[in-house]
């Protein structure tokens, strides 16, 4: 009797709104990966071109959808008119702008300032830059102007930030430039990053699908998945840095408000990763699953399926975000996808495949290398664990995520699984 009345809560218990449908991030992805295959022999496009170039198409495709089909830009959060709701002033244009070209010189200076800037591992991000700036001048006047006649809100962080520099009046309530200075800085540490990734996994991908084709059903089909999850999850990375515009309802609504918060995220990329995992927490030893399971060619199929099935998993988290993935910002509570199932199936499917695809407990150099790799990589593990934490501390401000917690904790898989074993 209870049985029946639990299936038939749970049928009239609804999954909160996702702040977009996972069907679209899926159209998105089919839309990119036809581009980077279309441009695959194209001798005048490279490998960050033709990424870049994807990318653009899939920000077409799901803008299109957001703007004409959800009208993304009405709801509530995005705090827009569909008429305008004052008559257009020139002077809080200019002031906006002259604020966002304080906030470009501020990053500009940064990159000056900081060698990790100045080698050819970041040629790829400066040749986008060059690419879009152009347009970037262009577009944004036009985009202020009509923010200026249809935002609800008055004085944005833009206009707080320009008055105070421009005129030394202090905001009454600094949040607003706090969260936009940092949205700011969250983007200028990560775009570089994805752009860099996303050139050169372009490139991988390209000769993995070569070799794949070759031999079929061989190790180099596990290469080609592999590289392909990956590509999937940068290019939708980098759609999001790219994306962070209130008319698609993908502006940052608040960031990362505690220091470790930021430190366990900052930790997990360049050149903090480096640096740490080199010296500390080094967890890969001298074998990886394909070598350690070269006498067993079946179980050696079973795993390296698991692997593919884990880091597709991972791609299609990233996926599921649409124009709104970004570390350390709320940009819109994601429900669904495999967010459907629990509120981490990202961090839980990479941590797992860290497991799978270095098998730091197999170690030819004795039991005592192993047992260091393993607390090595159990340290790692923590990392993520804290980055969850710290993500669900911030993301509980947000009722729209504290109703999804709920809805995860009655519905979700770990929620299920309890009750089976109930």
């Amino acid at each position: 009797m209870n049985s029946t009345f639990d299936t038939v809560a749970r049928v009239h218990d609804p999954r909160p709104r996702s702040a977009t449908p996972f069907s679209i991030g899926l159209l998105g992805i089919a839309v990119g990966l036809l581009t980077l295959w279309l441009l695959r022999d194209s001798s005048s496009f490279d490998g960050a071109t033709r990424s870049t170039v994807a990318c653009l198409a899939i920000i077409a495709t799901i803008a299109a959808y957001e703007l004409f089909v959800a009208r993304v830009y009405l709801r509530p959060s995005a705090g827009l008119a569909s008429r305008a709701v004052r008559p257009l002033s020139i002077v809080r244009v200019e002031l906006r702008l002259a604020a966002l070209a304080s906030v470009y010189a501020g990053i500009g200076a940064l990159y000056w300032l900081l060698p990790e800037y100045h080698g050819a591992f970041y040629n790829p991000f400066w040749s986008l830059l060059g690419t879009l700036a152009p347009y970037v001048l262009i577009a944004a006047p036009f985009y202020f102007a009509w923010m200026d006649r249809h935002q609800r809100e008055t004085d944005d962080a833009y206009l707080l930030w320009a008055r105070f520099l421009f005129r030394g009046e202090r905001p009454a309530n600094w949040r607003p430039v706090r969260e936009m200075l940092a949205g700011w800085m969250v983007k200028a540490f990560f775009l570089p990053l994805m752009i860099v990734y996303l050139s050169t996994n372009a490139d991988h991908l390209d000769a993995s699908l070569t070799t794949a084709l070759n031999a079929p059903f061989s190790l180099a089909t596990f290469r080609f998945m592999y590289d392909l999850s990956f590509a999937m999850d940068l290019m939708f990375g980098t759609v999001g840095y790219l994306c962070t515009l209130r008319i698609l309802d993908s502006h940052v609504r608040s960031a990362e408000p505690t220091v470790l918060g930021w430190l366990v995220a900052l930790i997990c990329y360049q050149p903090f990763w480096s640096l740490i995992s080199n010296q500390y927490i080094h967890y890969e030893g001298s074998v990886f699953w394909d070598n350690w399971l070269i006498s067993m060619p079946v179980v050696r199929v079973v795993w390296g399926a698991v692997i593919v099935a884990l880091l597709l998993c991972y791609a299609l988290t990233t996926i599921s975000f649409g124009l709104r993935f970004s570390n350390l910002t709320n940009r819109g509570i994601i429900t669904s996808g495999p967010y459907r199932f629990t509120k981490h199936p990202a961090y839980i499917a990479k941590n797992l495949s860290y497991w799978m695809v270095t098998v730091p407990f197999i170690e030819p150099l004795g039991w005592r290398a192993a047992v260091t790799h393993c607390a090595a990589l159990l340290a790692v593990n923590m990392l993520y664990f804290l980055r969850a934490k710290t993500e669900e501390k911030h993301l509980m401000n947000d009722s729209e995520y504290r109703e999804y917690a709920a809805w995860i904790a009655r519905n979700g898989v770990f929620a299920r699984l309890s009750r089976v074993f109930d």
